[in-house]
C-alpha cells in the first residue's frame, strides 16, 4: 500500500477518535498529562500496525484495546493516583459545562465507579462517559450487544446500591 493510503487510515483514525481515547485515558488513570502520554503511545501502536499493513477490522475497537492495556500496564507498575485529582482540578465530562453541584455529583459517581470491579468500570465508562452505544461497546470488548447490555444493566445496579439512591 502507498504510504498515502496508509497516512490517510491514520489521520482519518486519529481524527475520529483521537479526543474519545483521551477522555478514556483520563479516566482511567486520573492523571491528564499521564493521559496525553498515553494517548501519543495509543496512535504510536496503531501508526506501526498501519505501517505494517497489519489488518485492522474496526479501528475503534483496536484503539481502545491499546488504551486499556496501556492503562493496565501503567496500573501494574504503579498505583494510581486517586479520583480526588480529577476533583481538585475540577474536571467535567469533555464538552460540557457543569455547576459545582453537578460537578460534585460527577465527581462522586467517577470516585464509586473507580472502586468497582474492572468490567463494570470499564462498561460504565464507555457507556455513560464516552457515550457509546452496547452494540459499539461489545465490538471494543470483543462480546455480544446483549452480553454488554446485560452487564451494563447489573453494572447499573452495582453503581446505584454503592451510590445509596
Amino acid at each position: 500500500m502507498k504510504q498515502e493510503a496508509l497516512e490517510k487510515i491514520f489521520m482519518e483514525a486519529f481524527g475520529a477518535y483521537s479526543d474519545a481515547i483521551y477522555r478514556f485515558c483520563v479516566v482511567k488513570v486520573s492523571d491528564r498529562e499521564l493521559a496525553e502520554d498515553m494517548t501519543q503511545e495509543v496512535f504510536t501502536r496503531f501508526w506501526q500496525y498501519v505501517r505494517d499493513e497489519k489488518e485492522i477490522t474496526n479501528p475503534r475497537a483496536f484503539l481502545y484495546t491499546i488504551a486499556g492495556n496501556l492503562a493496565k500496564d501503567w496500573y501494574k507498575k504503579k498505583k494510581s493516583v486517586s479520583l480526588d485529582v480529577q476533583v481538585e482540578a475540577g474536571m467535567p465530562l469533555p464538552g460540557r459545562e457543569l455547576g459545582q453541584d453537578t460537578l460534585a455529583e460527577y465527581n462522586a459517581v467517577l470516585e464509586v465507579i473507580a472502586d468497582m470491579e474492572e468490567w463494570d468500570k470499564q462498561v460504565l465508562l464507555l457507556r455513560h462517559v464516552e457515550g457509546l452505544e452496547p452494540k459499539q461497546i461489545a465490538e471494543i470488548i470483543g462480546e455480544t450487544a446483549n452480553n454488554v447490555s446485560v452487564r451494563l444493566n447489573r453494572a447499573m445496579a452495582r453503581l446505584k446500591e454503592k451510590m445509596h439512591v
